[in-house]
């Protein structure tokens, strides 16, 4: 049976949670936690970002603690174990607010997860949400927009290591600037490549396909950049996926999806747009197919502007409540943002999944339907995080999850949002 979760984000002026928060939990989705009494979140006014418009960037790197890239951190030397990192993003303007950054987990030794955020200080306690699950021996990435600090002249983000030791990997693919040209728009989400259905079939080793991500047919016509969900299934070898504008060089370094052998993986993707409206997309080994649904667009007639959170703040935990995601079900959160807020950027974490299944996050309520898209695929045994984009319904400022699968528990954690400004 399908379920959906439909979360309201309450448009109000203030800055503040307008219900009690639910109780902090582990960011780690191992025992749910017990059940505590609720408590009035603080306001988090100050941990806003100003209003910014996107500009985006062919995947530059700069962090790779398996080679010397690591500044201020013992070269060729992963994160240890409850380690706070500070790293160090010097490819964007001074005035840049926020970045885009695809984060990978490699070679971990422990179960855990990573949490990056923008805080102003090192902290020494736990990270109350996370960005990022990663199990032994697993290559894991997500694509992750985080909020800017300055260490001195430097821009800098924080990265949180939960436990055992991993190497981490930071690539930036867009940033936010005030008086940027392009804004976001949203979309309902729709699937526009499938290589299962579309004749295409699978991508193979080394190569690359176009997709056309710019069209009128999607109102999308002037998009300078689009917002992906990338899904790679049924992969022959371990792999990953790289998207980049057509009719330019695929980047030497950077990947989007990191590709298991034989399970579903889906991974968001910022990409500018390249020739002809198109973006290409490239495996490195093995072949797979590949599914692409657009979300969201930036343009110079969008309206988005946005601002992060230098300290996500976590929406829901069913583990909490101690109801899984199963059957229909409505879960009514109200967050006060900007009377002018149009979207909202989320982490999604799953875990103690019954079944293998998919969410899809999108604007409203199902009273419409619900697209048939994925924004996060799930498996049992596996804590799976993803980041999503979603657009909020003009009239409720409503944002629905629904499950295709089985009984799931599921985290949601906001890292920021789109106002109109």
């Amino acid at each position: 049976m399908r379920a959906r979760i439909a979360t309201t984000l309450t448009v109000l002026t203030a800055l503040t949670l307008t219900v009690p928060a639910l109780a902090a939990s582990p960011a780690l989705a191992a025992p749910a936690p017990a059940l505590t009494a609720q408590a009035p979140a603080p306001s988090w006014t100050a941990d806003l970002t100003a209003p910014a418009g996107f500009v985006g960037m062919s995947p530059t790197r700069v962090l790779d603690t398996r080679t010397a890239n690591t500044p201020y951190h013992n070269g060729f030397t992963p994160l240890g174990p409850r380690e706070y990192y500070q790293a160090v993003v010097s490819e964007v303007p001074h005035e840049a607010t926020a970045v885009v950054v695809n984060v990978t987990a490699t070679n971990p030794t422990a179960e855990g997860y990573l949490s990056v955020r923008g805080e102003s200080t090192l902290q020494d306690g736990t990270p109350d949400t996370s960005s990022l699950n990663f199990t032994p021996g697993r290559t894991v990435s997500n694509l992750v927009t985080v909020a800017l600090d300055q260490d001195g002249v430097r821009h800098t983000v924080k990265i949180f290591n939960s436990a055992g030791t991993t190497d981490v990997i930071l690539d930036v693919v867009g940033y936010y600037v005030p008086g940027a040209a392009d804004k976001f728009t949203p979309l309902r989400p729709k699937r526009i490549a499938d290589s299962r259905t579309d004749g295409t079939g699978r991508l193979g080793s080394s190569a690359a396909r176009s997709i056309q991500v710019a069209r009128p047919g999607l109102d999308d016509a002037d998009a300078r950049a689009v917002v992906l969900d990338v899904t790679a299934t049924e992969g022959t070898e371990n792999s990953f996926l790289t998207v980049y504008p057509t009719g330019t060089t695929r980047p030497a370094e950077g990947s989007d999806v990191t590709v298991p052998v034989r399970r579903g993986v889906t991974n968001r993707v910022v990409v500018p747009v390249g020739t002809d409206g198109k973006v290409d997309i490239y495996n490195h080994v093995g072949s797979v197919t590949v599914i692409v649904d657009i979300v969201g667009y930036y343009s110079p007639s969008g309206t988005g502007l946005f601002q992060a959170l230098r300290t996500p703040v976590r929406l829901n935990d069913t583990r909490t409540t101690g109801h899984k995601m199963t059957g229909p079900t409505d879960m009514g959160l109200g967050i006060e943002v900007d009377p002018k807020g149009v979207g909202a950027e989320l982490n999604i974490t799953t875990t103690n999944a019954d079944s293998a299944g998919h969410l899809t996050v999108f604007p409203g309520t199902a009273n419409g339907g619900v697209p048939g898209t994925s924004t996060l695929d799930y498996v049992p045994g596996l804590t799976v995080a993803g980041s999503a984009t979603t657009g909020l319904d003009h009239d409720s400022t409503a944002f629905s999850m629904d499950n295709s699968g089985g009984a799931v528990d599921v985290i949601t954690d906001l890292t920021g949002y789109f106002t109109t400004g």
